[in-house]
């Protein structure tokens, strides 16, 4: 007889399933869930699954079928819907239960790498909790090696612990005074940018752009590999690829435009740093995509918006502002100043590639949504990634206020960046202008 691994779920007994049901319920409703019908479809769909054991069913490409309507022979390798939605989930699931003040009686799980949920009871998680704080001073008399040996007098030993009590006093009296001055120095630079975001306890929604691009379809792959043999060292895994001057070959209709899956390093990297800054302040934040956005939910709280060309609403949302990005007369992208059309700032290239990007930085207490907004965008994806550090380093932004007036924290800001960039790999960005009112 087969033995089984899910004990988790073996635990959830049939009558309280109506308790799950009614939790998830409540998960759908929820801020984090409510404003995104894909995750609540996904959501629902595995807990349902999970709950019937029904296993065959959440599996990747069934789901991609199931929930998302994707076509039966979908390639999943290269529409990895299903694979974002959960991980969005996770999140979301996260940011759910870090907004209750009272434990629910079941924690809802979808371990990474899975997409069966876990059903856990919550007196467990909280048994597990105690079990190890009861546990933990036992390791203390296991730990002294004289006691067992029996070589320490009794009162030797209890001699020994206002010495250790004093030393620990120390260190954590060094370590204090180490923290202490960092959040000081943090509060004075980093916290004061971000301040005004922060102060709406709601999750801040980072909105990132993502490119539009066009992949082969199925059959014009299948057409392209009849006539060129896979070369004997490459990777059978790996994603093909057309040399430029045989694009040519193909027509309009072999390919297929693919929106809300692709992102730039930049904007990736950009996203990673501000996300893991809120993390660290403890505050819950909300990834979308631009076409998972509405004005609605721009209205509802603090907002960063990452990325220009590819992310319409940072283009929308600051084209009245002083620094505005711009294509020109000419195909090329630039940062303009709206006030003295005299001064712009265009990128360098060499070989093809960005020598030298600009980027602006925007930080607006009363936006167009009435909500606090902050933008992140470069002309390229090195300028959004040079941006990202840049409103993340105690180090740029102390440098940036030697120069800023006292009162900058409570002022509307734009910041125009520039970067120098090597190997695609943007340098440390500098000022270029500024406007505060």
């Amino acid at each position: 007889m087969a033995t089984h691994h899910n004990s988790i779920l073996e635990l959830v007994p049939f009558g309280a399933r109506g308790e799950i049901q009614e939790q998830v319920e409540d998960i759908l409703h929820s801020v984090p869930f409510r404003t995104s019908r894909q995750c609540q479809d996904l959501f629902r769909y595995i807990v349902e699954h999970s709950l019937a054991g029904t296993e065959e069913s959440l599996r990747e490409r069934v789901i991609g079928i199931e929930v998302f309507g994707r076509v039966p022979n979908y390639d999943t390798s290269e529409d990895p819907v299903v694979r974002l939605r959960a991980a969005d989930i996770r999140k979301r699931l996260a940011q759910y239960y870090q907004a209750q003040n009272a434990p629910k009686k079941w924690k809802i799980d979808i371990p990474t790498g899975s997409y069966k949920a876990q059903f856990r009871p919550s007196e467990l998680a909280s048994s597990h909790v105690a079990l190890v704080v009861e546990s933990a001073p036992l390791e203390v008399p296991v730990a002294n090696q004289d006691t067992l040996a029996g070589s320490t007098p009794p009162k030797q030993r209890k001699s020994r612990w206002p010495l250790i009590l004093v030393a620990g006093s120390l260190v954590a009296a060094v370590v204090g005074l180490v923290l202490g001055r960092t959040s000081i120095y943090s509060r004075n630079v980093v916290d004061l940018f971000w301040e005004p975001v922060l102060a709406n306890s709601r999750p801040v929604l980072i909105c990132t752009g993502s490119n539009r691009v066009y992949r082969l379809a199925e059959a014009a792959r299948a057409r392209y590999r009849k006539s060129h043999a896979r070369r004997s060292d490459a990777t059978p895994s790996l994603e093909m690829l057309v040399p430029q001057e045989e694009l040519k070959d193909f027509a309009g209709e072999d390919f297929i435009p693919v929106q809300d899956t692709y992102l730039t390093i930049g904007d990736a990297s950009s996203t990673s740093q501000i996300s893991s800054f809120l993390t660290g302040r403890h505050h819950p934040f909300d990834l979308r995509f631009g076409s998972d956005l509405s004005f609605g939910d721009l209205r509802e709280g603090s907002a960063v918006l990452i990325g220009a060309f590819n992310n319409s609403w940072t283009l929308n949302m600051t084209n009245s502002l002083r620094f505005v990005f711009e294509d020109g007369d000419s195909p090329q992208m630039h940062v303009q100043d709206r006030l003295d059309r005299s001064r712009s700032w265009w990128p360098k290239f060499s070989n093809g590639k960005f020598s030298e990007d600009y980027a602006i930085v925007s930080r607006i207490l009363d936006s167009k949504t009435g909500t606090v907004l902050v933008t992140v965008a470069g002309l390229d994806h090195t300028g959004t990634r040079a941006a990202g550090e840049f409103v993340t380093s105690p180090q740029l932004i102390a440098e940036f206020v030697k120069h800023a007036p006292n009162n900058w924290s409570q002022k509307n800001l734009q910041i125009v960046l520039h970067t120098n960039v090597v190997n695609d790999i943007p340098g440390l960005p500098t000022v270029v202008a500024e406007h505060y009112w």
